[in-house]
């Protein structure tokens, strides 16, 4: 399932270790978020394969698309303007979403 990120970081932490963010998004463009915080800074995340993405109707509409043979896509779930929280760790430069909630 395709998830998706927003922004503001919590706390600094090493390469690999989990963080948090929260904010409004921005873009979305293929596998990639961007998120807004409260201070109107942007973060772009990286949803991948093992990203979970919670929202409503997801489940619902990631089996109906599986059942018909069509894959997900970040954009079927995420939209600008929407907020969201996520879970990610950083590696090689990238932010990786583990896990994305829209609300």
């Amino acid at each position: 399932m395709v998830a998706l990120a927003i922004l503001a970081v919590t706390a600094l932490a090493g390469a690999g270790e989990t963080q948090t963010a929260k904010g409004k998004v921005t873009a979305v463009s293929g596998n990639t978020i961007t998120v807004a915080d409260a201070e109107g800074q942007s973060w772009s995340y990286e949803v991948t394969g093992k990203t979970t993405v919670i929202a409503e109707g997801a489940a619902h509409k990631a089996s109906k698309l599986s059942a018909v043979g069509k894959k997900t896509t970040l954009n079927e779930f995420v939209r600008a303007n929407q907020h969201v929280s996520l879970s990610y760790s950083e590696t090689d430069g990238s932010r990786l979403v583990e896990k994305l909630r829209v609300y």
